[in-house]
Order: C-alpha cells, then sequence, then structure tokens
C-alpha cells in the first residue's frame, strides 16, 4: 500500500514537471541569444534585435571571442510580472523588483530572466536601464566567472544609459550619466573618497557598495574617455588578461583582481593617476553644475557662455522648465525674439509659473512690435497674478499704440 502512494506520488510529479516544461517550451536562436518563452508568447523580431545589438555594444568595447557558438547566452521570458515573481522565487527563495540575471556555477545553466513591463511583445518592452544592466552581467560572466568588482560595477553603471534605435540599428551611449552627482559628492568626502589604487583594489564586501558603485563608474568613464595612451593601453590589456587563452577565464576574483592591479602598476604611477582622474572629474559638470552655471552667466551678461550651459543643461533634461525660461531670457537679452518666443513657450508647456512666462511672452511680443499678440499675454499675465504683474502690465498696455 505505501509502495502504491509513493508511486502515485511520484507520477504526480512527473506529471506536474512535463506540465511546466510544456509550458515554456519555445526556444528561439538568434545571433548569442536563446529565447525562451511561454506558449502563447511571440516576442517579436524586435527584441532579438536589440538584445543581439546591446551584446554587440559590449564587445565593441570589451573584445571578446564573437563566436555566438562559443557562448550561448539563455533569455527565459515570462508571461507577466506574476509568472516572473514565481519563477524567481522558486529558484531563489524571493522575488526581485527588477529583472534578475540567474548565475550558475555551471554557466551554460545561467540564465536572464525578464517580463514585459510595458505594452506590445518588442524590444521596447523590455527596454531600460535594468535591462542593460544585467544583460551586462550575463555578457561578462559568459567568459569570466569571477570578474574584478569595478569592471563589473564600473560598466554595469556605463551601459545603463545605452539605447539601441530600431531604425539606425546603432546603440547610443549618452555622454551624461545619472551617477555623475553621486561620484563627484563622493570624491569631495575625505571619509568616503576612494583613490584608483582602492577601485582596482576592490573584492567583493570591501566596500560599501552604495559608496563604491559611482565611484566604479567615475574611473570606468575616465579610463574609457581619457586621451592619455597609457590609460587606453591598460583597458585593452586588461580584457585580454581576462577572457584567457582558450575563451573563459575561471580564477578567483581575488586572483583576477590582484592581476589587473598589478598590470596598472607596472606602468602607471598610482598618485599621477588620481591627480588625472580628479582633473577629469572636476571638469565633469552635473546637471545643477550647469543650471547655475548659466543662470550666472546670464545675469552677469555672459551670453554666450549662458547659452552654452543651458543647452548642455537641456540635453540631459530637456523637460525641465527653468532651464527652457532661461534659454528664452538669453535670446530676448540677444533680441532674437522669436527663438525667446519657443523656449518661454517650452517652458510653459513644461510647467513653468504661467504668469511669469505670459509676462516674459509679452515682452518678446511688445520689443518685436508685435502688439496685438503682446496685449493677450501680457493680459493673461495680470490676470494670473495681479498682486506682481497688474500694475505693470497696465502701464505697458497703456503704452502701446493704439
Amino acid at each position: 500500500m505505501m509502495i502504491k502512494k509513493t508511486l502515485c506520488a511520484a507520477l504526480a510529479v512527473l506529471i506536474t514537471v512535463y506540465t511546466l516544461g510544456a509550458e515554456a517550451a519555445n526556444t528561439a536562436a538568434s545571433g548569442h541569444y536563446d529565447i525562451v518563452t511561454p506558449e502563447g508568447f511571440s516576442p517579436s523580431a524586435s527584441l532579438a534585435d536589440g538584445l543581439n545589438g546591446l551584446w554587440d555594444s559590449f564587445n565593441a568595447v570589451f573584445g571578446f571571442d564573437p563566436d555566438p557558438t562559443r557562448h550561448r547566452l539563455k533569455v527565459t521570458i515570462l508571461a507577466d510580472r506574476a509568472a516572473f515573481d514565481a519563477y524567481v522565487s522558486e529558484r531563489v527563495g524571493e522575488t526581485r523588483s527588477q529583472y534578475i540575471f540567474l548565475k550558475y556555477t555551471k554557466k551554460e545553466l545561467s540564465e536572464l530572466v525578464l517580463f514585459p513591463s510595458g505594452s506590445g511583445t518588442g524590444y521596447e518592452a523590455f527596454a531600460g536601464p535594468a535591462l542593460n544592466r544585467q544583460l551586462f552581467l550575463q555578457y561578462l560572466y559568459s567568459y569570466i566567472q569571477e570578474p574584478p568588482v569595478w569592471i563589473r560595477d564600473g560598466f554595469q553603471a556605463y551601459f545603463e544609459k545605452a539605447v539601441w534605435d530600431p531604425a539606425t540599428r546603432r546603440v547610443s551611449i549618452a555622454a551624461y550619466s545619472p551617477w555623475l552627482e553621486a561620484a563627484k559628492n563622493l570624491h569631495a568626502d575625505s571619509a568616503r573618497i576612494l583613490d584608483v589604487k582602492s577601485i582596482l583594489s576592490a573584492v567583493t564586501g570591501s566596500s560599501d557598495s552604495a559608496s563604491f558603485y559611482p565611484q566604479a563608474w567615475s574611473l570606468t568613464a575616465f579610463l574609457l574617455s581619457s586621451e592619455k595612451g597609457e590609460y587606453q593601453r591598460f583597458l585593452l590589456e586588461s580584457f585580454v588578461m581576462l577572457e584567457g587563452a582558450d575563451g573563459y577565464n575561471d580564477a578567483s576574483q581575488a586572483d583576477n583582481t590582484e592581476a589587473i592591479r598589478a598590470r596598472f602598476a607596472r606602468f602607471n604611477d598610482f598618485a599621477r593617476a588620481d591627480a588625472d582622474f580628479t582633473v577629469w572629474l572636476e571638469g565633469q559638470h552635473t546637471f545643477n553644475e550647469l543650471v547655475q552655471s548659466g543662470v550666472s552667466g546670464y545675469n552677469g551678461g555672459k551670453y554666450l557662455q549662458a547659452r552654452k550651459d543651458l543647452l548642455s543643461a537641456s540635453g540631459i533634461r530637456s523637460d525641465d522648465p527653468i532651464v527652457s525660461y532661461y534659454l528664452g531670457l538669453v535670446s530676448y537679452a540677444e533680441k532674437d525674439y522669436p527663438q525667446a518666443d519657443i523656449w518661454y513657450k517650452k517652458a510653459l508647456a513644461c510647467g513653468a509659473d504661467v504668469s511669469t512666462v505670459n509676462w516674459a511672452l509679452g515682452l518678446s511680443a511688445y520689443a518685436d512690435k508685435r502688439y496685438k499678440e503682446s496685449k493677450v499675454f501680457l493680459e493673461n499675465a495680470r490676470q494670473a497674478n495681479p498682486s506682481r504683474y497688474g500694475e505693470k502690465a497696465g502701464a505697458i498696455l497703456n503704452s502701446m499704440p493704439k
């Protein structure tokens, strides 16, 4: 009787496993990826194109073996967030708030687990920093079992801003990183700053991740953008060393970290590198720094510099009303009234104060002798904030030609 119950239970398990396997039986191979999807879910070709496009952008930096037959990457797509939560919880004991790369000792078992967070089934339903980070980790670990922490975290942060354009089939990476402000603040904090040697020497657990991640990004960005040959050569040599002769590096993290640190030390002086790194970081301007510099330039009559800084700030946050408003003020000061109107109206659309922008538009139209338009804007300003603009608007309205 006991044997019969045991056989029945085992059979039930087998049936359950078979059913789960059948629900996720669709596998499509494309480029470097094997994409596994549940029944009824058909990812569009744009998803595979985007994944492979990002892979190409990673490899354009690292230059690892591009043979897709030697380093297959598995991507498992779940139908929705609920399925994702159940799948991840079963494997790691809890779910995650974002996509996750599940790394196993046998790299062929590792997988990137996704679910569509937007509409549709194409690349756009998955795109964003979360995908970029996990996709890069999967790429890196397919070649290196335990990469140095600064390479893992620094390039993870660097590729966050990568954007795949399906029209041009190219990846672009924004020059501005959201990690810049944190990196500059940490670099200015004597208690938390990490010098070049400390970043290159870090291993798991040796530094607080919250302060290490931005500083790893800043060193990575510095090395990538440096025009000095010794830093460019160091990166290239590091990647060659990490890949290894047979295409997969299974050394320990400590060994890999020390090998790369020693390589840097052989041809570079750490004190000089710290100085170069500091100069580079100080030359990178945050959004707030650009806005402050632009406003100060305008107030000081330095309109060319003001426009340059404000346009740079607008490139970072195009929907910021203060930036658009001050760009309007700069154009007005230079008597380019049509351009001033464009910036003012953009500021208004982005949420700027209605009375302030209408007042500015009224002045611009008045200076350009568009009196009919000016009357409308000045009346709007007066009605929106009579205590501030009532008397001033009235004075200009009374001075207009009849």
